[in-house]
């Protein structure tokens, strides 16, 4: 089961298509979508969450 991250943020040139790109990697879970934002040259930044 992939890890589900407690957010993810990214930079891009307008606001519309960093939401796109960030609702979509969160879907993918933190090791797909960190893999799918390098490939892409997209700028993200994952939170994951840690159990305590």
């Amino acid at each position: 089961m992939a890890r589900s991250p407690a957010s993810v943020t990214v930079l891009a040139a307008t606001c519309a298509e960093a939401d796109a790109w960030a609702t979509a990697l969160m879907v993918m879970g933190t090791e797909a979508g960190s893999m799918i934002a390098r490939d892409r040259g997209i700028r993200a930044m994952f939170l994951d969450r840690h159990a305590a």
